[in-house]
Parts: C-alpha cells; sequence; structure tokens
C-alpha cells in the first residue's frame, strides 16, 4: 500500500543550492531547463532575482520565452542572454511567473518558435521576493 501511495504522489523534479547568498533552483526536462535565482536577503540589492532558461543546450538566448501553465496562464516575456529577470519585468510580469512555477506540476514552454512541455513536479518554496 506504501508502494502504491509513493508511486500517484508528484515527483519532486527540482534541486536547491546556495551560492554566495542566493537560492539557486533547477528543473531539467525535454532538452529544456529552468532555473529560479533569488536574492531574499538581498545582498545585490534585491532586483537580482531571475529566471534562467537553457533551451536546446543554448543559455544565451535573445528571444521570446512563453510559459503556459495548466491553469491557462500565460507569460510572454523577452529573454535577454537567457535571462528572464525581475529588474526588467513588471510586476503584472514578474508576480504570475513565479506563482505559476511555484503552483504547476507541468508548463509549456515556447522559446522562439519551439515548444517542449516540461515536467516540473512539486515545487519548493522559492525564496524570490
Amino acid at each position: 500500500m506504501l508502494i502504491a501511495t509513493l508511486a500517484a504522489s508528484p515527483a519532486l523534479a527540482w534541486d536547491h543550492d546556495f551560492t554566495r547568498g542566493l537560492d539557486l533552483y533547477s528543473t531539467t526536462d525535454n532538452g529544456a531547463t529552468i532555473r529560479v535565482v533569488c536574492d531574499p536577503n538581498r545582498v545585490y540589492g534585491g532586483t537580482e532575482s531571475m529566471v534562467l532558461i537553457v533551451f536546446g543546450g543554448n543559455s544565451d538566448l535573445n528571444t521570446t520565452a512563453t510559459l503556459t501553465f495548466a491553469d491557462g496562464q500565460t507569460i510572454t516575456a523577452p529573454m535577454v542572454h537567457g535571462r528572464l529577470s525581475k529588474r526588467d519585468l513588471s510586476d503584472t510580469v514578474w508576480q504570475p511567473l513565479l506563482d505559476g512555477l511555484r503552483n504547476a506540476e507541468t508548463v509549456e514552454l515556447t522559446v522562439g518558435t519551439a515548444t517542449v512541455t516540461m515536467n516540473l513536479g512539486d515545487a519548493p518554496a522559492f525564496t524570490c521576493i
């Protein structure tokens, strides 16, 4: 019975690390990686939180990224060198992006014209502010 319960539980797909005062979260699936960088203690001024996207092995993309979550929420924003930065995004884009990553088990990620579906599993409580 315990095995059936464990198999039915969503997997934790996110890795977490703490480096130089930053919380780093990362998940990889279907040839794409999403990294969430959080500066909860404002070590770097509080605006350094960002989402980094690696797509097809390329981490330095300058294009548009669209993340579509299961609840229908869609976030579209310009990536600059693979980054969706809190500093560059309005709160009406940044907060729904974080909320979607925190609350969704899957996301459809479109970078440029290519799309993959990523299994996110259970997200940790990101410390981004």
